[in-house]
C-alpha cells in the first residue's frame, strides 16, 4: 500500500498540467523561451500549455517544448460593458475546466492574477509587486525594470524547481516557411553571391527611431556597391514610416518591401546577412534565427533590454531620446547616432571594409 502511495505521488508530481500565461508581446514571447524550454527539460512528461495574446501564436506555434496554446483576444468580445464582462467570465470559465495542477505568471497584471486564482490551480507562481499578489502562493522577488527581462523571465520559471539551460532564444519556422523565403528571394532575383541587408525602421516609441532621413542616407550608401540588396520590414505599427521610404526609394530597384506574418519574416531575416533594427520584437527576431544584428537603441535601455552580446551576433550602438517639444510640430526621435558610424560598423559586421 505504501509502495503504491509513494508510486502514485511520484506520478502526479511528473504528468503535471502547466500553464505559462505571457499576455505581452513579440519581443517579451521570444525572450521568454529559454524558460519554457527549461520547463520542459524539468518536466518532459507534463503537459504545458502557453497562455498568449491572440495574434502572437504563431511565436510558439512550431515550438516542440509545448503541448499547446490558449489564445486571449485582448479587446474581448462584445459591443458594451456588459457583454465585454460577460466575455471575460467565460474565459476564465473555460479556464477552469482545464484543471491545471500549476499556473505561471510571467508578468504582473489584475487580470492574470485572477486568470490564475480561478484556474483553481494548486500552485500560482509570479511577482510578487502586484495589485493582487495575494492571489498567488508562490511569490518571486523580482521587479520589473529592475533587471534585464531574460533574467525576469528565467527567474519567474526557476521557482517552479526549474534549472535554466542557457540564454539562447528560439523561435521554429516550419518548411513551408522556408520554402516560401527561398521563393521570395528567387522571385525577386536575389542570389547567393548578393549580400542581403535586413532592416526595420520602425519601433513602439517615436523616441526610439531613428529618423527616416539618416536611414535613406544609410540606404543609400549601402547601394553604391552593386551586390547589396536591402529589404525593408514593414510591421504593423509602420506604416507611416514605410510610406516615406517607399517614396524616397521608388526610383531603387534593389530596395524590397516586406509586411508578412511572423513565421515568413522570421525565415526571410534568417536569410539576411546583417539585420538593422531598433529596440523592436523583430530584433529578439533575428536573434533567435541567428542572423547578426546592428541595433540602435536609447542608452537608457541598457539594464533591462540590452541583455544580448557579440556572443549571440548582437552589436549595439547607443543613442539618445530627443524629447524636445518646443517646435510645435516636433516629434521624438532616437538621437546622437551618426550615419558615418552605423554605416562602418555595418561594413566591419559584412567584412566588406
Amino acid at each position: 500500500m505504501d509502495n503504491q502511495f509513494w508510486f502514485d505521488l511520484s506520478v502526479r508530481e511528473i504528468n503535471l498540467k502547466i500553464l505559462v500565461i505571457n499576455i505581452k508581446f513579440l519581443g517579451d514571447l521570444i525572450v521568454s523561451s529559454p524558460g519554457i524550454r527549461s520547463l520542459r527539460k524539468s518536466y518532459p512528461d507534463s503537459e504545458i500549455v502557453l497562455l498568449v495574446r491572440k495574434g502572437l501564436e504563431p511565436v510558439y506555434k512550431n515550438n516542440p517544448y509545448i503541448n499547446r496554446i490558449i489564445t486571449f483576444d485582448s479587446k474581448l468580445k462584445g459591443n458594451s460593458n456588459i457583454k465585454k464582462i460577460f466575455s471575460g467570465f467565460r474565459f476564465i470559465k473555460e479556464l477552469r475546466k482545464e484543471k491545471f495542477d500549476t499556473v505561471i505568471v510571467l508578468h504582473p497584471g489584475d487580470r492574470t492574477a485572477f486568470w490564475a486564482w480561478f484556474s483553481g490551480a494548486k500552485k500560482r507562481i509570479a511577482p510578487r509587486k502586484q495589485s493582487f499578489s495575494f492571489l498567488f502562493n508562490y511569490k518571486v522577488e523580482i521587479e520589473e525594470d529592475s533587471i534585464s527581462y531574460l533574467d525576469y523571465y528565467n527567474k519567474i520559471i526557476e521557482e517552479n524547481n526549474v534549472v535554466i539551460d542557457s540564454d539562447g532564444t528560439e523561435i521554429f519556422f516550419n518548411e513551408d516557411d522556408k520554402n516560401w523565403s527561398d521563393n521570395f528571394l528567387e522571385k525577386n532575383h536575389i542570389l547567393s553571391t548578393n549580400i542581403l541587408i535586413g532592416i526595420h525602421p520602425g519601433a513602439s516609441e517615436p523616441s526610439k527611431i531613428w529618423k527616416v532621413e539618416n536611414f535613406i542616407e544609410l540606404i543609400n550608401k549601402f547601394l553604391l556597391k552593386p551586390e547589396i540588396r536591402i529589404i525593408i520590414f514593414e510591421g504593423p505599427q509602420d506604416k507611416l514610416v514605410c510610406s516615406v521610404f517607399k517614396q524616397e526609394l521608388k526610383e531603387q530597384s534593389n530596395v524590397l518591401f516586406v509586411n508578412e506574418d511572423i513565421l515568413k519574416v522570421a525565415a526571410l531575416i534568417h536569410k539576411c546577412k546583417l539585420f538593422i533594427s531598433h529596440d523592436t520584437g523583430t530584433r529578439h527576431l533575428a536573434v533567435a534565427v541567428k542572423t547578426p544584428v546592428l541595433a540602435l537603441i536609447p542608452e537608457d535601455y541598457e539594464k533591462c533590454w540590452n541583455f544580448y552580446s557579440e556572443v549571440h551576433n548582437h552589436f549595439t550602438i547607443f543613442g539618445k531620446r530627443n524629447l524636445l517639444v518646443s517646435e510645435s510640430n516636433h516629434k521624438p526621435f532616437l538621437n546622437n547616432i551618426e550615419v558615418e558610424k552605423v554605416f562602418t560598423r555595418a561594413n566591419e559586421l559584412l567584412k566588406l571594409c
